[in-house]
């Protein structure tokens, strides 16, 4: 069984464990990174294993980190770490350090922790890298977005392609949450849902025009 097999009967209960872990982390790792861990850890729990694999996942793409590091290892590191996150000038500084100066522990070690501990460092994780992905895209990534990305079934080539447009064109992913919740003047839902087509264009060269316009409209219907 793996980890999530191993904790998922009992995972509100876990994830609000881990909560209280990072929240005694600020001095190893920074106040930035306990913020964006606790609320990816407030995520719904259906959802919370998928955006996890997917902020990792994006990372990977975009060469923050290696195909063979992962969200738990980085998480761990950090909390062992002399220096944090704002010792550095770029997240990726911060990763180069955690990778070349702090050891990883074997995977014995890591299964001799209790899951809240395994948690609560794969969140850990998975801040340090959606902050890399903000830098990255010259943009800041609400926790929100990844929540509203996984719940409309997009997946990290998705996701990618659309904060790559949304960068060209100076849309903010928090825009993108307001589009969603149908918040936006026409003019402004008219620029996202253009950029949007634009970016699935990529994704799916032989869908046809009508095919994108259905794809983008259903976004706001799944959305909640």
């Amino acid at each position: 069984m793996g980890f999530w097999g191993s904790i998922w009967s009992g995972i509100k209960s876990v994830a609000k464990v881990a909560v209280d872990i990072v929240k005694s982390t600020v001095k190893e790792v920074g106040k930035v990174l306990v913020e964006k861990a606790t609320d990816f850890l407030k995520i719904g729990v259906e959802a919370l294993q998928t955006v996890l694999n997917v902020v990792e996942t994006i990372a990977k793409s975009l060469g923050i980190i290696k195909q063979e590091d992962n969200n738990e290892d980085l998480g761990d590191r950090a909390m062992r770490a002399e220096k944090n996150i704002e010792d550095f000038d770029s997240t990726r500084d911060y990763i180069n350090y955690l990778r070349e100066e702090i050891k990883a522990k074997t995977k014995d070690e890591f299964e001799r922790l209790s899951p809240e501990e395994r948690l609560a460092r794969r969140a850990l994780g998975a801040s340090i890298l959606s902050k890399a992905i903000e830098e990255e895209f010259d943009t800041k990534i609400p926790i929100e977005f990844w929540e509203k990305a996984i719940k409309l079934g997009l997946d990290s080539k998705e996701i990618e392609e659309i904060l790559e447009k949304f960068k060209s064109v100076g849309i903010k992913p928090e825009e993108f949450i307001k589009y969603l919740k149908r918040e936006l003047n026409i003019q402004d839902e008219d620029k996202i849902e253009n950029s949007l087509i634009d970016a699935y264009k990529n994704l799916e060269p032989n869908a046809t025009q009508e095919e994108l316009e259905e794809k983008i409209l259903s976004m706001q219907r799944k959305a909640f």
